[in-house]
């Protein structure tokens, strides 16, 4: 892409311009095109969003699953490719067996299984802390069962809530203040999850702080420290019932499955500190 135009909105730009950046057009996956419409349909909701968002995600859906013979399968973001017996899966198998993988052991903070299976769904993350541990237990398998569907999450962004309104103030509050705990952050976002539990209909949860360190950087100790000073920057702004979500990463990687819906967490920060 353009690099001039990686700050440039979707809902500012020509259809001519977005089909040559490959937003539109031939060859672009239905799912990206979608969005990319429904941005310029509704630019008073969605107006912030930019070339450089969207393509973040046209990155996410450019590598293709192969299949035995070589060929490329087809994938779409609104229709994900089914996933197969993968390594996933061998891993709950493993996980699942293991009656220490299924609770917390120091240092860590989060059993091993919810550390690997808490974003399911959404890329590859493993959470570090979050601030709803207690009052949102993850469900975990007894020991040794064999069939368990893990919850699966989809990603969805922030919108039309107190928080929306006082961002650009809280954000580099939080920065700061992570920055004094010695945390280096590489992004700080704002998301909704809605989470499919076997046999269920779909949850929306409350609205996230989702937080990465640069990997190697911060145990879960430290992040767990740092969490009610941001509690308390959002108390200053009359923001309640907000949840803090804390992984390591250098940006958030959707894997080639990933369920999204529309509202992508179009409100990131992408730190250097």
């Amino acid at each position: 892409m353009d690099p001039e135009y990686a700050n440039k909105k979707i809902a500012d730009l020509s259809e001519e311009e977005l089909i040559r950046l490959g937003f539109l057009g031939e060859g672009v996956a239905p799912g990206i095109q979608d969005l990319i419409k429904k941005v310029k349909a509704n630019p008073e909701n969605l107006g912030s969003v930019t070339c450089f968002m969207a393509d973040c995600l046209v990155r996410a859906y450019q590598a293709k699953p192969t299949a035995q013979d070589g060929t490329k399968l087809p994938t779409s973001p609104t229709s994900p490719t089914p996933p197969t017996l993968s390594d996933a899966e061998t891993l709950w198998s493993e996980l699942s067996s293991n009656s220490d993988a299924l609770t917390v052991v120091a240092p860590d903070m989060v059993s091993k299984y919810e550390m690997q299976f808490y974003y399911h769904g959404v890329g590859d993350l493993q959470l570090m802390w979050r601030s709803d541990l207690e009052t949102n237990p993850f469900p975990i398998p007894a020991p040794g069962t064999r069939f368990f569907k893990i919850p699966t999450k989809t990603v969805h962004g922030v919108f039309n809530t107190p928080l929306n309104a006082v961002w650009d103030n809280v954000a580099p509050l939080i920065i700061a203040s992570m920055k004094a705990s010695g945390l280096q952050c590489s992004a700080l976002t704002t998301a909704r999850f809605s989470t499919v539990e076997d046999g269920k209909e779909p949850t929306l949860g409350p609205v996230v702080i989702w937080i990465a360190v640069r990997p190697n950087t911060a145990k879960p100790r430290d992040v767990c420290d740092a969490t009610p000073d941001i509690l308390q920057i959002l108390a200053k702004f009359n923001i309640t019932d907000i949840v803090i979500e804390w992984y390591e990463g250098l940006v958030v990687r959707l894997n080639s499955n990933a369920k999204f819906g529309l509202n992508i967490p179009f409100n990131t920060i992408v730190t250097l500190i």
